[in-house]
């Protein structure tokens, strides 16, 4: 089910007593009102809502292999998929280099139309995605993070285009702990893999996480 303000259909679903079980994927604040309004009809809800998936990099991480993962992860469908990684927990002793390889990759990146197969990063859906975009960025500097590339919104064609954008922020930041629906990666340093995975943790959505080490120990 997609609910929408001005679904009609979807809001008697939602409503209809003979549908004993609503399931909704999409944003926190359309799932709290499913949530809701079927709770007033004792009916059941299963909700998927938001995302603020990690990739944990180690010192003994290969660079090569989570370039990858971490580069088509943040910037695939532009940010705009539930399991979009959003921040990037990396060891302090390889973060700089893990931070040039991917402004690096980042600037090879053809944005573009999505039905042609040579471009990587599509648009964001609509103006409302693209001044979330904004607002993020905006946010991540009031609070002190720096961009380390993008950033920017692209007005120079037509469609909701925007920069793949790396930022170096801290995990207890609001906007780090919110989802942005958009292609930023928050890079956040640790010391310690008890304090990554506690990072990993420390915010309120759940859904995917992922490690790179070559430790298996």
């Amino acid at each position: 089910l997609l609910l929408t303000d001005d679904d009609a259909v979807a809001q008697r679903l939602v409503a209809d007593p003979r549908v004993p079980l609503i399931s909704f994927t999409g944003s926190s604040a359309v799932g709290r009102r499913v949530a809701q309004q079927v709770a007033q009809r004792m009916g059941r809800c299963l909700l998927e809502c938001s995302g603020n998936n990690a990739v944990i990099i180690d010192e003994t991480a290969n660079l090569d292999l989570a370039l990858r993962a971490v580069v088509f992860g943040a910037v695939g469908t532009a940010g705009q998929r539930c399991t979009t990684t959003r921040r990037l927990l990396v060891h302090e002793s390889i973060r700089e280099e893990m931070e040039r390889r991917i402004i690096e990759a980042y600037g090879q990146i053809r944005i573009g139309d999505p039905l042609d197969p040579t471009t990587l990063m599509g648009p964001l859906i609509d103006e409302a995605a693209r001044d979330g975009f904004r607002r993020a960025v905006t946010r991540v500097r009031e609070l002190g993070g720096e961009i380390l590339c993008g950033g920017e919104a692209l007005d120079d064609r037509p469609g909701f285009f925007v920069q793949p954008t790396l930022v170096r922020s801290e995990n207890h930041w609001d906007i780090v702990q919110r989802e942005t629906f958009a292609p930023i990666l928050h890079v956040i340093g640790y010391r310690d893999l008890d304090e990554a995975i506690a990072l990993n943790n420390a915010v309120p959505q759940g859904l995917s996480s992922a490690l790179f080490s070559e430790s298996l120990r």
